[in-house]
């Protein structure tokens, strides 16, 4: 039996100690108006205590077979604020078949909204994007996966170095004037793995 290819899929990263977050995130995915996507959650080993950073930004190499054109890291200590927004990306996607779109995050820890306006309709910029910031389609994702947690200029990459090398593999970006997700009380704030609530 064939299974239809959804629009787009979240993959959402699971840490044991968040189950209130993670519950967030899920029912924030389920207000979606269209359901024309999946969201995968992704807990690749038993641990009760986390991963630790680098292991959880190597983990997402390891999600094959992701039945979506287009793919989005939300993880879950983030969520989706806009229940329209499959509905909008897919008219979007549909209209102009881009490799990148990109699309914008509040960071409740007092950082504000991503990406920055300076780099807005620009390359990413290290520390003014973050990972629930853009949607890409399903094979640059799969291309350039590994870069994610690689470290660049020097200094930790995180979701950066996914970020910027998908943007420097690619022609056709999408600049989505629309506020999609954001991230869970400032405690996490998207400071990463070694964060729980």
């Amino acid at each position: 039996m064939d299974i239809q290819m959804k629009t787009i899929a979240f993959i959402t990263r699971v840490h044991p100690k968040r189950p209130n977050m993670l519950k967030k995130c899920i029912e924030s995915v389920k207000m979606q108006t269209n359901d024309d996507y999946i969201h995968i959650l992704h807990k690749d080993d038993k641990t009760s205590e986390g991963y630790g950073i680098a292991l959880a930004n190597r983990s997402l190499a390891k999600i094959k077979n992701i039945n979506a054109k287009y793919t989005m890291v939300l993880d879950d200590d983030d969520m989706l604020i806009d229940p329209n927004f499959v509905e909008m990306f897919k008219e979007k996607v549909n209209k102009n078949n881009p490799e990148i779109v990109f699309f914008k995050g509040l960071l409740d820890d007092g950082r504000g909204i991503y990406p920055k306006p300076q780099i807005w309709d620009k390359a990413p910029k290290f520390k003014l994007i973050a990972s629930f910031c853009f949607a890409v389609r399903c094979d640059i994702w799969m291309d350039n996966i590994y870069e994610f947690g690689k470290p660049a200029n020097g200094r930790v990459g995180g979701d950066f170095s996914f970020i910027s090398s998908c943007y420097k593999r690619t022609k056709t970006h999408v600049w989505f004037n629309r506020l999609v997700a954001k991230t869970q009380r400032g405690a996490s704030g998207g400071k990463g793995e070694h964060e729980h609530a």
